[in-house]
């Protein structure tokens, strides 16, 4: 299967050289490529529509961006609110599932796509987004999260379907995996969209490409039934890796995500430092400005790590050797 036109270009400036039996067609250029692309280069819009007109109050774009002054590509672009911190709109919870799949997952096999936060100045959002508001005080930018923009997917009503589950190992892993993530972080909307799978008539993989709704702000008019354990099994290597993740490996990675310093009024990114309020999940003090989970978040989300073995080991949930497609 041929790669989105998008998808090629960026897999050209990147310098790839990619055989089409063995390119992702969901993303087709590695993930961390495309997080250090997103998270740091510098980035025009160039054009950009709401992604689901007709769901009502939806403030989500479909952007095209370039990178440094490359030809652009597909992007979902969210704006944050001033504060960052309201319901359905908490760019950390995005960032921060991301980053959790890490622990437990290969970056071929990533659930939530590239992701990564990012601040641009309200002049150049308000084409597309006319309530756009600075996010923080002392500055006129606003803080925005950028997600790449999944090839060869397609909307369904919902992403598990147990006879599939039954029949495609490969797809039985995906969305085990899956269901471990949106377990963990008690996903709360199930709403059409938000979760995706891929177009491949095997093995077919599934995302989850709106965490708003999760943590410990998970209660929505939604449906939450990706906050429970959905599978009859999940891949035992999965597990295993989970097994070994420790509250301070929870600590280290999501306790600070990312973190900026107000330079001239221009927020500049820079490396995550020591957690400046532990019991807040948004930071701002003197001229630094941090994000992460609480202290409350990442206890629960231990919990349910716990919560998710012990259900294993009481063999309520089995497990799978693995099967990689």
């Amino acid at each position: 299967m041929t790669p989105h036109p998008a998808a090629r270009a960026l897999i050209f400036l990147l310098g790839w050289h990619l055989v089409a039996d063995a390119t992702d067609v969901n993303i087709p250029v590695p993930a961390a490529a495309l997080e250090r692309q997103l998270a740091t280069e510098p980035f025009s819009i160039t054009a950009a529509e709401i992604s689901r007109p007709k769901a009502k109050g939806d403030i989500t774009l479909k952007a095209e961006v370039s990178f440094s002054g490359n030809p652009p590509y597909r992007v979902k672009l969210r704006r944050a609110d001033p504060g960052a911190e309201t319901f359905n709109n908490r760019p950390r919870y995005d960032l921060a599932a991301y980053e959790l799949q890490k622990l437990f997952l290969d970056p071929a096999e990533y659930v939530v796509p590239p992701t990564a936060l990012r601040t641009v100045p309200v002049a150049e959002l308000l084409p597309y987004a006319r309530e756009a508001r600075p996010t923080f005080r002392g500055s006129d930018e606003v803080l925005v999260v950028l997600q790449y923009w999944l090839q060869e997917v397609k909307v369904v009503a919902d992403a598990y379907d147990p006879a599939l589950f039954g029949s495609d190992p490969g797809y039985a892993r995906h969305v085990g995996q899956l269901n471990v993530l949106t377990y963990l972080i008690e996903h709360g909307d199930a709403n059409l969209g938000n979760f995706l799978t891929s177009r491949a008539e095997q093995a077919p993989r599934v995302f989850s490409v709106d965490n708003g709704v999760a943590f410990a702000h998970n209660e929505s008019d939604r449906s939450d039934v990706w906050k429970y354990l959905r599978v009859p099994s999940l891949p035992a290597d999965t597990v295993a890796r989970l097994r070994a993740v420790t509250l301070d490996d929870l600590q280290r990675s999501l306790g600070v995500l990312a973190q900026w310093r107000l330079d001239d009024g221009r927020w500049i990114a820079e490396p995550p430092g020591e957690n400046l309020a532990p019991q807040r999940g948004v930071r701002q003090k003197d001229s630094v400005v941090q994000m992460g989970l609480t202290k409350f978040e990442i206890a629960q989300l231990e919990r349910r790590r716990l919560q998710l073995l012990q259900q294993v080991d009481e063999r309520r949930v089995g497990l799978v050797e693995e099967q990689r497609p």
